[in-house]
């Protein structure tokens, strides 16, 4: 029987997540404004960018925040990412709340930057030294929302229907379309590969999560066996051996004769 096939619904974003995204603005417009016209800033946005040599030399808080950055001299770097995290993240975190999506957004950039250093170091002439952008992450949320919602139909430009699976082809054909072309990208030519990998192996339905519930499952039949095997091991470890002392009254008596408290 063919699956029922629903409509994206959007959902509204919570409040951490629009301090995310409030954050993410405020700081591009910070190095905008300290680049561009103040003359400053340079030192602070390379200290926090990526550099491939420095994080193959241990500098490795650069894969986390150089997803914070974005170019200075273009506001439709960080308005795309702002507007991917809005529509798509919101439903990764309905589903596994705000502690799980921000992992997952750092995981997710420290292991597309992670490729991308390591691109680097075997195809220097191709990997990109510097790299920094937010679009790793929004990749991978894209990604990750699309194989959890695999039969339901987004409107592409808010009119062409669309598969979320579809939706996740056409961004690696663009990707790759882009290391064809050779064309300067920010965040670097192996690290959105990197970013849609981390989409699906952090998903829900990725096989490193069924890897890791079988385990769990494992663990807790193994526990199970356990205790069948050894009752006395149910009791609480620590605490005092308790037992029903008799006595006291029972349903079926009369109540006590209070008359004489009058």
């Amino acid at each position: 029987m063919r699956q029922e096939q629903r409509t994206f619904a959007y959902r509204k974003p919570s409040k951490p997540l629009l301090w995310l995204m409030v954050a993410l603005g405020c700081i591009w417009v910070m190095f905008a404004v300290s680049v561009n016209w103040a003359g400053a800033g340079q030192d602070i946005f390379v200290l926090l960018a990526g550099d491939s040599q420095a994080v193959l030399s241990g500098q490795l808080w650069r894969l986390i925040t150089a997803s914070l950055l974005h170019t200075p001299n273009s506001p439709w770097h960080p308005l795309v990412v702002i507007m991917l995290l809005f529509f798509f993240a919101p439903t990764l975190e309905e589903r596994w709340g705000p502690k799980r999506l921000f992992i997952f957004f750092a995981a997710s950039s420290a292991f597309a930057y992670a490729i991308e250093s390591v691109g680097y170091a075997l195809l220097p002439e191709v990997a990109n030294r510097q790299w920094y952008g937010g679009m790793v992450i929004a990749d991978a949320a894209t990604v990750a929302w699309a194989f959890s919602a695999r039969n339901q139909i987004v409107r592409l430009f808010f009119v062409l229907p669309m598969r979320p699976l579809v939706m996740v082809g056409l961004l690696a054909v663009f990707h790759i379309l882009l290391v064809i072309a050779r064309s300067p990208y920010p965040e670097g030519m192996f690290a959105p590969f990197g970013a849609m990998a981390a989409g699906y192996l952090f998903c829900d339905s990725s096989p490193l999560r069924r890897y890791y519930l079988k385990l769990k499952l494992a663990r807790l039949q193994s526990e199970v066996q356990s205790l069948r095997k050894n009752p006395k091991k149910r009791r609480r470890s620590g605490g005092p051996d308790l037992r029903v002392i008799p006595g006291g009254a029972d349903d079926d008596d009369e109540p006590p004769d209070k008359s004489m408290l009058n």
